[in-house]
């Protein structure tokens, strides 16, 4: 609408300024959630930025790698073994804070 009284005004680091200010205010519009649940778990996620650190993150990640091996054996097991490992697992934890005599 006034372009032509930023040419008139305006130095060209001021104009680059705008420019740019202009197409991050552009990404931001598209960038915006659509839906109040996506506002609310892009909220979620940037508080969780601050509660995973690099050395969380990490552990989470090895524990995830740990759990999909377990995940590629159990699925190797026929059913009779698979059984038997429930009960031997359930026997086990049942008495877990009993000694024996």
């Amino acid at each position: 609408m006034f372009g032509f009284l930023k040419d008139l005004f305006l130095t060209k680091k001021a104009k680059a300024a705008l420019e740019k200010k202009a197409r991050a205010e552009a990404r931001a519009k598209k960038a915006k959630p659509r839906t109040e649940r996506e506002a609310r778990i892009a909220q979620m996620q940037d508080k969780a930025k601050d509660l995973v650190t690099p050395d969380r993150a990490e552990l989470i990640r090895k524990a995830m790698e740990v759990q999909r091996a377990k995940k590629v054996i159990l699925a190797d097991l026929s059913d009779e073994q698979r059984q038997r490992l429930v009960a031997t697992a359930m026997k086990r934890l049942l008495n877990e804070g009993r000694q024996k005599d």
